[in-house]
């Protein structure tokens, strides 16, 4: 017994080192050429690769006969990886044993087979290897683009696949070229949806999932508009933003600029998106832009018309301000110019081209220029905006000068000029000569408003003045001096006490044109200087005035000059001459208050009468009568009582024209 149990336990000992010697056998680098075959689960068919999500199963190959129960098989990603301690498995399934491939399995697997009873083998055991390739069925990516004449652009997006084919609706698949991943295929008519679906030139089994799409209609096409280029900042390199239109989605979109180095004289500078209306370039150079218009397959193609984009620099000289550009604009393009925001109609496109000229500017003044060019078509280039500083060092032109009197005798000085306003920054100087003295600085003015000379009347008599003006602008150049010009002095008095009629004399006017005759004519002027009817024309120095108004105590007139000169809606003034005649009053020693109709009533007579006062008091100073006009007479009656016979005084008042007082009394007697 004892012995049995020995050899059992060394039989147990050999088993256990001899299934240990199994365990540990793995793979000779030198393996038979025939072992084992895949085979789909589905077909039966032997396959050499593995595709996702289709099962297969593994058999012995080359008239190996082996138990199933005594095979042992297993899969592990990469090639000729093994299991740990060369075990795929830890129990006999070679009749059960299916391998799904997942996609984390794409790519090489090595396939594991391990036969436990195998009598050729070495220890009764071998362990066989093969490596398989895992492809992926994953539906392909791709676009449908449709275009022209019933065709369609499919573009395949992904690398997975050999080749692939396109099916459009039911119609019969079309297999593109292996690599072939953009193709123009035509689309059978009717057919609204395309499937793509993914091959492996590899003998096996596997294809992709099919992927379809809708093939949308081909909206119609439209010329593409290109309205305006603006140019930001000058070229090269100054950005541009575009106004475009006109561009539906459906089709593809670029910004093309001539350049006579590339096949057909366009090249591509930018892609335009669909339904776009402005687009921001940078870089710009010169050379005409345009928007093409071409569908996916490039079966048709549209053009905008050329813009051109006007790079504006500038220059000033002798007070004209030069816009330069050379925009290539084509024959028929029209500009406008804006001056600081404002429409410049008084531009000249400079002699030989190249550019156009503002000849109004104002020396040392800057102004802000955007250059606008209107194409025959309608559409715009707008320039970059220039600031030009204006530089001369031409004199303004010559001025003239206006000397008169206004109504309250203060000579005024008005500078004619030949294109008003005065410019910003200039300044007027004003001289005066004064009778025989040498010409004096009279002041400066920056505005036209007149200067006024504020000396007296009858300084200005004493040495009657001439005046003349230059004008110096903000850029230091001076005009010549204007020519001198003298206000004609008038003077008028009475022929006779009464001042029935006036003598007028009065100096010489001297305008600009010394040469030139001057026009008078004589104004009458009533108490608020407005002119009276039947101005007088006069000549020479002197006129007697034989019918002056027989209603004004004071007398006003003044010389309208016109000529000698003066632009012809310019008149100068003289001084307002004026005569004071006096007052005259008439009242009657005595009255007689019978009502026989003579003499009834006392009345104030006389001439230049109004506004007076008028009173009568008795004998013992008490006032029985007040008048203020000639409508107030007295009938003697006092406090509605009869005439009382007897002497009474009388008191008159009344200021004059010029304000001075005008008094007189006496006495009238009552009589029967």
């Amino acid at each position: 017994m004892k012995l049995v149990n020995r050899y059992f336990l060394l039989l147990t000992l050999w088993l256990g080192v001899a299934a240990a010697a199994r365990a540990q056998v793995c793979p000779s680098p030198n393996q038979p050429a025939c072992t084992f075959d895949a085979v789909d689960n589905v077909s039966g068919q032997v396959v050499t690769s593995f595709c996702v999500g289709k099962p297969v199963r593994f058999v012995l190959a080359c008239g190996r006969n082996i138990l199933p129960t005594e095979l042992y098989y297993g899969v592990r990603p990469g090639v000729s990886t093994v299991f740990p301690g060369c075990k795929p498995s830890t129990s006999p399934n070679a009749a059960t044993f299916v391998y799904t491939p997942t996609r984390a399995d794409v790519g090489p697997v090595t396939v594991s087979e391990l036969a436990t009873a195998d009598p050729t083998a070495p220890g009764g055991s071998t362990y066989y290897i093969r490596n398989y390739q895992v492809y992926d069925n994953v539906a392909p990516a791709f676009t449908v683009a449709p275009c022209p004449s019933s065709n369609a652009l499919i573009t395949i997006t992904d690398l997975t696949y050999d080749f692939y084919s396109v099916q459009f609706g039911t119609n019969p698949p079309v297999n593109l070229a292996p690599g072939q991943r953009r193709a123009v295929v035509p689309v059978p008519g009717g057919a609204t949806s395309v499937t793509v679906t993914g091959h492996y030139t590899a003998p096996n089994i596997c294809e992709s999932l099919p992927a379809t799409q809708n093939i949308a209609p081909l909206p119609p096409p439209q010329t593409p508009l290109f309205t305006t280029l603006t140019l930001l900042a000058p070229l090269p390199g100054g950005t541009a933003t575009l106004a475009i239109g006109q561009l539906p989605t459906g089709y593809l979109y670029t910004l093309q600029r001539t350049d006579a180095s590339v096949p057909g004289g366009f090249a591509t500078v930018a892609s335009l998106p669909a339904n776009a209306s402005s687009f921001t370039l940078t870089g710009a150079v010169a050379g005409g832009y345009r928007v093409r218009r071409t569908d996916p397959c490039h079966l048709d193609s549209a053009f905008s018309p050329l813009r051109y984009p006007l790079s504006l620099r500038g220059t000033s000289t002798q007070n004209s301000n030069q816009l330069l550009f050379d925009d290539g604009g084509s024959p028929g393009t029209t500009y406008t110019v804006t001056r600081d925001g404002n429409n410049l109609p008084g531009f000249t496109p400079i002699a030989g081209g190249g550019g156009l000229e503002d000849a109004t500017g104002e020396c040392g003044t800057s102004y802000r220029y955007v250059v606008t060019a209107t194409y025959p078509d309608g559409g715009k280039s707008v320039s970059n905006e220039v600031t030009i500083l204006t530089a001369s060092t031409l004199p303004p032109a010559r001025p003239l000068l206006l000397a008169s009197f206004n109504v309250r005798n203060v000579v005024e000085l008005t500078p004619l000029l030949a294109s008003p306003p005065l410019g910003k920054g200039s300044t007027l100087f004003y001289r005066r000569t004064a009778g025989a003295n040498a010409p004096a600085d009279y002041g400066t003015a920056t505005t036209l408003r007149p200067q006024r000379d504020s000396s007296a009347l009858t300084e200005l008599r004493k040495a009657p003045p001439c005046y003349s003006v230059r004008v110096v602008d903000v850029c230091g150049n001076a005009s010549a001096e204007s020519p001198s010009t003298c206000p004609a002095l008038l003077a008028a008095r009475p022929t006779d006490a009464a001042g029935t009629t006036t003598a007028l004399t009065w100096s010489a006017f001297t305008g600009p044109d010394p040469t030139a005759p001057a026009t008078y004519v004589l104004q009458r002027l009533g108490p608020d200087f407005s002119v009276l009817p039947n101005p007088v024309p006069v000549s020479g120095g002197s006129y007697t005035d034989l019918g002056p108004p027989t209603d004004e105590q004071v007398l006003r007139y003044r010389l309208q000059i016109s000529g000698a000169g003066l632009p012809a809606s310019a008149v100068s003034y003289s001084n307002v001459a004026t005569v004071m005649r006096p007052l005259f009053l008439t009242i009657p020693t005595a009255f007689t208050p019978n009502g026989d109709g003579l003499n009834d009533v006392l009345e104030v007579k006389g001439k230049y009468l109004k506004d007076y006062t008028f009173v009568i008091v008795d004998r013992n100073g008490q006032e029985v009568f007040r008048g203020s006009q000639r409508a107030d007479v007295w009938d003697g009656r006092i406090q509605g009582h009869a005439p009382v016979l007897g002497t009474y005084v009388w008191r008159f008042r009344q200021d004059n024209a010029d304000g001075t007082p005008f008094t007189a009394s006496g006495s009238v007697t009552i009589l029967k």
